[in-house]
């Protein structure tokens, strides 16, 4: 489980996600407001909302027992009216409800566009049918992780514009069919399913574009029929969890995914993914995770994926890189192979790989630049530190990469590229 600060890290992320990457924060203020909260402003640089005021109040970690009273007239002078997007973080408490009008009058603010609620880690266990009044209309992102709910509030029915939600690490003991179906579409959509042995058919009513689910207790997706928003279909990131059979995700031709993340299940059967690597599934897939497999070497089926963009294979026992196992991936970019026992990578494994701008080959068992990135144009290239003598960087003299420039000597006092200028 994630620690308070790096999900609070995740969730500024996520947000970022919805609203360019995130290119600067600067606080501003910081007063006090609400008795026991801090209102401050982040200038943030968002991916889908061309806004960079977010007006944020900060209650999380105060031992708080109950949600303040946000009235309004309590908001710092200078504070209000808000930009179009508006925070209220309370994790990290002990708030055991979330009463009727929860957040008082802060929905009237002018022009706010999405209204941010944070509520991981507390004991929630109720929410009230009027909890989220006044944010009708209003898009609205909502994290109410780690907590006690048995199941997905009859709240969020209120709630016209729910772009993301955030259940997971909840006591989920029953779906209901009609709720999947009103909160979708959603950006974003995260469930522990450790409850359900077999897949939860009302989830089929879920229209998304990133789904998580962890701690899966099932050994099959059967009966899976969840489709995703957008041209490129369901983000699906699937961790922790007793899956044997995949089938029914990754040979299902009706469905589209075209992000598929699997890590932390050590059952699961990759025969199918052989089977059905030609099918509608596969071939359109971009990214592909399959880490803390302990696999011995990539699997046959990869090279198939024309269409890959990003791949990882980390936490694997992969010793040995082919000269086929990344052939025909010309669309590859970024290519993850860390943590593994890689001692060999072949001359020529990514000849093919025209368009890879990123390897990341650290915590391995390399002893020198492979030859066959030497004429990779990479702007990211991550591997352990190497033995510096003239006789091991011999193969480095005839290029020019920028990445040599990263790689350190096991001496840890130069960098490779240093020590090669000093050869004869």
């Amino acid at each position: 489980m994630m620690s308070d600060q790096s999900r609070v890290f995740v969730w500024t992320m996520l947000l970022s996600s919805l609203c360019p990457t995130i290119q600067t924060f600067l606080l501003s203020g910081g007063d006090v407001c609400f008795g026991i909260c801090n209102c401050v402003q982040e200038k943030m640089w968002f991916d889908y909302i061309y806004e960079t005021e977010v007006k944020l109040v900060r209650c999380e970690e105060r031992d708080l027992r109950f949600i303040p009273n946000f009235a309004i007239q309590n908001l710092p002078s200078g504070f209000y009216p808000g930009g179009k997007n508006f925070t209220v973080d309370l994790h990290s408490n002990y708030i055991q409800t979330v009463p009727d009008k929860a957040f008082g009058d802060l929905p009237r603010l002018s022009n706010v566009d999405l209204f941010g609620i944070i509520l991981y880690n507390n004991s929630i266990s109720s929410v009230s049918d009027s909890a989220f009044l006044g944010l009708e209309n209003t898009r609205v992102v909502l994290d109410l992780g780690h907590n006690n709910l048995t199941t997905i509030p009859q709240a969020l029915r209120i709630l016209r514009q729910i772009e993301v939600l955030e259940i997971e690490e909840n006591p989920i003991m029953t779906l209901d069919a009609s709720m999947i179906q009103h909160i979708s579409p959603l950006l974003r959509f995260s469930l522990n399913l450790t409850l359900y042995n077999s897949w939860p058919v009302e989830l089929n009513n879920l229209r998304v574009k990133y789904v998580w689910f962890n701690g899966y207790s099932g050994n099959s997706f059967q009966n899976f029929d969840v489709h995703g928003i957008g041209q490129h279909g369901i983000e699906l990131d699937i961790g922790g969890t007793d899956i044997v059979d995949l089938s029914d995700v990754i040979c299902n031709n009706q469905i589209k995914v075209s992000k598929l993340w699997f890590w932390l299940n050590y059952k699961l059967d990759m025969r199918p993914f052989e089977r059905c690597s030609q099918g509608t599934v596969m071939q359109n897939i971009l990214d592909l995770e399959l880490s803390s497999f302990y696999l011995a070497r990539i699997p046959n089926f990869v090279h198939t994926l024309t269409k890959l963009e990003w791949l990882s294979f980390v936490f694997e026992n992969i010793t040995e890189i082919y000269a086929n196992d990344f052939r025909g991936l010309t669309e590859l970019k970024v290519l993850y192979l860390y943590n593994n026992l890689i001692t060999t990578i072949h001359p020529h494994a990514f000849d093919t790989n025209t368009k890879l701008r990123e390897l990341y080959l650290h915590n391995n068992m390399l002893t020198h630049v492979p030859d066959s990135v030497l004429n990779l144009n990479l702007e990211k290239f991550t591997m352990d530190a190497i033995d510096c003598t003239c006789s091991n960087l011999q193969n480095l003299k005839q290029v020019n990469a920028t990445f040599v420039d990263s790689i350190q000597c096991l001496d840890m006092t130069q960098s490779a590229k240093n020590a090669l200028d000093a050869c004869p």
